[in-house]
């Protein structure tokens, strides 16, 4: 039998023998039982406990609801940079209307670390043609997804494939959850992915396409995100630029089933990102959870939005200034949730030097200059995260200056 028969997809090309739903509900809808049960070892519909591997010790189990939006993270609406729908240079976009959206995202950088952004350029629908891609994964057959398992690659560590986050630190608890790395500029490896996932042409060349479109839109986005928080610092636009990977996108499909205890697991573990920043598509489930000033926050989906979510690489080259925020994700009883973050990659071999030289805020003229970190590589920094440090990885290779205030 064809695996790809009775698998649903939206707004799609019509595939022989495959069912095609008109919205992402319908969809759901119809396969709500597959797509809640894929990826949970030992569990079965109807369970009312959840396997012991999931049991995560109480002291790290969520005490914040997944809908419980106490607080919102800040939400910057770039709707004045793209008038008429369509994206245009930042030189025809009023001042006044700039200098707004560059203090707003530099609050919430120096203030959260993390904040959302709405009417950003990228297309509604091509966001939605990619859920239905990562949907249309996840409801496949086990073996199937197994066919692409996850994997190291190249010197930095990199996971590539289908698979679970199973523990964080010392830690041995699984997550409830299942996940997708994708290389987004890597043709080959998606149409290799692809090949071994689908027996279709139309499904091969959809999945790399709607992939390679949205992952040029998501970048080209997070770029100019990227390009605003510097202008911000008052330092070149294109600053971060060099350190860049602009070949290689990380994309990281997740997928969470309605869980019966959902407060004695967790979606995935607290940590911080490695790179200089993510955007994420929180789809329109809660889920998300942010840490400020040591309490945990729900994050309150935006439609169409994107978590812009600041990462290790960027706290440590903004000498702290902005800061990277460890999150984790939740469950629920009831609703399956999808997200889909983008993460700007780094090039992995390059040195990164601790910056001495970038503009000091008028509160903080008499700080200390001196390089903060040793010289490192990105993919250094992504071995220590992957092995032993899922927090704030940077401050590993932190430097011990003797004080410059005389003691005698």
């Amino acid at each position: 039998m064809d695996a790809m028969m009775g698998v649903p997809g939206y707004n799609n090309s019509v595939c022989g023998g495959e069912i095609v739903y008109k919205s992402k509900d319908e969809c759901l809808s119809a396969t709500k039982v597959d797509l809640n049960t894929h990826g949970i070892a030992g569990f079965s519909p109807g369970d009312d406990v959840i396997p012991a591997a999931y049991r995560w010790p109480v002291e790290l189990s969520p005490k914040v609801d997944y809908e419980d939006y106490e607080s919102s993270v800040p939400v910057v609406d770039m709707a004045e940079l793209y008038p008429n729908e369509a994206r245009r240079g930042l030189d025809d976009v009023a001042e006044v209307a700039k200098k707004r959206i560059v203090a707003e995202m530099l609050k919430a950088a120096e203030t959260w670390g993390v904040f959302q952004i709405v009417n950003h350029g990228v297309a509604a629908e091509l966001m939605e043609r990619l859920q239905a891609q990562a949907h249309k994964f996840f409801s496949l057959p086990m073996e199937l997804k197994n066919e692409i398992s996850v994997k190291k690659v190249s010197t930095g560590s990199v996971l590539l494939g289908y698979g679970f986050k199973v523990r964080g630190g010392s830690l041995t608890h699984c997550t409830w959850s299942e996940g997708l790395y994708l290389a987004a500029g890597d043709v080959s490896f998606l149409k290799d992915s692809a090949n071994k996932l689908y027996s279709k042409d139309c499904d091969k060349e959809s999945f790399v396409s709607t992939v390679l479109e949205y992952e040029a839109a998501v970048n080209q986005c997070s770029l100019q995100v990227l390009h605003l928080l510097a202008e911000g610092m008052g330092i070149d636009p294109a600053h971060f630029d060099r350190y860049l990977n602009k070949d290689v996108t990380i994309q990281r499909w997740n997928y969470y089933p309605p869980c019966p205890e959902p407060e004695r697991t967790l979606g995935l573990l607290e940590h911080t990102d490695a790179g200089l920043l993510a955007a994420v598509h929180l789809g329109d489930v809660g889920g998300l959870q942010v840490q400020r000033d040591g309490k945990w926050f729900a994050v309150r989906p935006e439609k169409n939005g994107f978590a812009i979510i600041l990462g290790d690489m960027l706290e440590m080259m903004t000498r702290g200034r902005f800061h990277s925020v460890p999150h984790r994700a939740v469950v629920n009883k009831s609703k399956p949730r999808l997200s889909i973050g983008n993460f700007l990659f780094l090039n992995q071999t390059m040195e990164v030097v601790s910056p001495t030289d970038l503009p000091v805020p008028a509160a903080e003229e008499e700080r200390d200059t001196r390089p903060e970190y040793r010289p490192f590589t990105f993919a250094e920094l992504l071995a220590h995260k992957l092995s032993t440090k899922p927090l704030r990885t940077f401050e590993f290779f932190k430097v011990q200056h003797k004080s410059l205030v005389p003691t005698s």
